[in-house]
């Protein structure tokens, strides 16, 4: 992204728009986490995987179809709710998103999606295949082991056994919100989805809004390892994904043990 200066008028509309006020309940593609985390398909397959919160996305229902994971299980607190109650919550955040964002054009790189209403349309898409796959909540989805897909779970306290899975993925939630949640929520958040996974969390994006990495990121990371009692390291990467002009880091943390 090349550096642009803001007037004042464009710092408080950024400030107003893009920090919203609720946690939006939005849809992304399987595509987009392969973007968000650098993920690779090849590399995946065979991984126990938990999208935390997973929202609105379609990244389960996708990844448990048509890419055949081990296991992929979504997590939200909306997920105690029937379908037509989600479905509508999504519709209704979706339209709240793209109004929003609408009124900020020039702060997105329009190269991934082409304008506002493709963006409503992958948005959309997402929501149904979402939508349909959660219908089917508790289907087996591995010859040898039933489970559910979508499990109801509030950070920072998730209900899975130590070491549960082998990659944990959250987007757009940590560190973005940062309006919303505090450094003991981003602390604790993270502490808990380090101890539910054997090897690795990705949290996309690191950055706030406005594309800068939180004042407190190497406290929290400090603090994280003497928690972990230094068994952990870290480091950020660059990702593909950069739909947020300048928002486009990845923390990667993994267990040394």
């Amino acid at each position: 992204m090349s550096d642009r200066s803001l007037n004042n008028k464009s710092i408080a509309d950024e400030r107003s728009v893009l920090n919203l006020d609720r946690v939006v309940f939005i849809g992304r593609s399987l595509s987009e986490y392969m973007w968000m985390f650098n993920l690779d398909l090849t590399s995946f397959k065979d991984l126990e995987i938990l999208d935390c919160p997973s929202g609105a996305s379609s990244f389960v229902a996708e990844a448990s179809g048509e890419y055949n994971v081990k296991k992929a299980i979504g997590c939200d607190l909306m997920y105690d709710n029937d379908p037509s109650i989600i479905e509508k919550r999504g519709k209704d955040d979706l339209e709240y998103m793209i109004d929003r964002l609408s009124k900020v054009p020039d702060f997105y790189d329009w190269n991934i999606y082409s304008n506002i209403e493709e963006l409503r349309r992958a948005r959309a898409s997402s929501l149904r295949k979402f939508i349909s796959d959660y219908s089917k909540k508790g289907m087996v989805n591995n010859s040898s082991k039933k489970y559910e897909r979508y499990v109801k779970a509030i950070l920072p306290n998730l209900p899975f056994n130590d070491k549960s899975f082998d990659l944990v993925l959250s987007s757009n939630f940590l560190f973005y919100y940062h309006n919303m949640f505090d450094y003991t929520f981003h602390h604790d958040s993270i502490l808990e989805m380090l101890r539910v996974t054997s090897k690795e969390v990705r949290i996309f994006p690191i950055q706030k809004p406005d594309a800068k990495i939180p004042e407190y990121f190497e406290t929290l990371m400090e603090s994280i390892n003497k928690h972990m009692n230094k068994k952990i390291s870290f480091r950020i990467e660059k990702v593909k994904y950069d739909f947020r002009n300048g928002v486009n880091k990845m923390l990667v943390l993994n267990r040394d043990e």
